[in-house]
């Protein structure tokens, strides 16, 4: 996402980000306060619900509510764990959530901004990111904790479940380690190419089963510099993955492509194709 080298002649977050990663984003290695610190990210979450016998609700659902529904549920649902960008929920967030609600998920998007202590990593205005190298370990634990709760909620279809994250959120989703998303069926990334200058931001950290689709318009205007460069083609491991990199107008430059109908159905057909079809669609 990032105008990265503007911030890589920054030194001092060289040696801040090496021991967060280092410390690694395990639940059970964590210190008292920093799991409650993450906790927090899980129970701020925002939840979208899948329709039933009504259309997907506009506005999202907080986690309260989400107990409610899920303890009159009889059948196994499917679910999606959304990481936002560096600037938090917006309006984006709440389009992604409805659509894949629509689409049949039960959406749960992590608050990263509910931490006591929030280091600014981005300025949208300027459209530069990577202002504190040390985020990514951060939304790391995150996703990791996320991903800990969902798979001891009794009601998730096991075989079903998904991680998509957009911008920040599809560092954090390109980076994982395989040993926090098994048993996840794919990842989505959204407004990211796997390039950086900074080793941990690169790359793609997929299983060589686990099939991933990646969303990149050519002239992202976050990812202009040219160690932001190419897509996560080049580090995909598998046939069934995709890399889409849109180079025609105005989706070659569009940053927040889930905003559009042809990425949308890209999405739909490949979560149909790997996790799951909503109703009326067919593998």
């Amino acid at each position: 996402m990032m105008k990265l080298m503007k911030v890589l002649v920054v030194a001092l977050v060289a040696g801040i980000s090496t021991s967060c990663v280092k410390a690694g984003v395990d639940d059970a290695g964590l210190i008292e306060a920093a799991q409650q610190d993450v906790t927090r990210t899980w129970d701020a979450a925002r939840v979208f619900l899948p329709p039933a016998d009504s259309p997907v609700r506009l506005r999202p659902l907080s986690m309260a509510a989400l107990h409610d529904f899920t303890a009159k549920q009889e059948k196994l649902l499917p679910v999606a764990i959304h990481m936002h960008g560096c600037a938090g929920f917006w309006q984006g967030t709440d389009r992604r959530g409805r659509y894949l609600a629509s689409l049949g998920f039960v959406v749960i998007a992590p608050d990263s901004f509910a931490r006591t202590n929030k280091p600014q990593s981005c300025d949208p205005a300027t459209q530069q990111g990577g202002i504190y190298r040390g985020t990514l370990a951060l939304r790391q634990e995150e996703a990791a904790h996320a991903i800990a709760r969902v798979r001891a909620l009794p009601w998730v279809d096991k075989e079903k479940m998904v991680l998509i994250g957009h911008s920040e959120g599809a560092i954090t989703t390109a980076t994982l380690s395989v040993e926090h998303t098994v048993g996840f069926k794919a990842r989505v990334i959204e407004g990211w190419g796997c390039n950086a200058g900074w080793p941990e931001y690169s790359g793609l950290n997929s299983s060589s089963n686990q099939p991933v689709l990646s969303l990149v318009g050519n002239r992202d205007p976050w990812l202009s510099h040219y160690l932001l460069q190419g897509n996560c083609g080049e580090f995909m491991k598998n046939s069934a993955s995709r890399s889409v990199v849109y180079d025609e107008p105005p989706l070659n430059s569009v940053h927040s492509l889930l905003d559009y109908e042809i990425p949308r159905e890209d999405l739909r057909d490949f979560l149909c194709h790997y996790v799951h079809c909503a109703e009326g669609q067919r593998q």
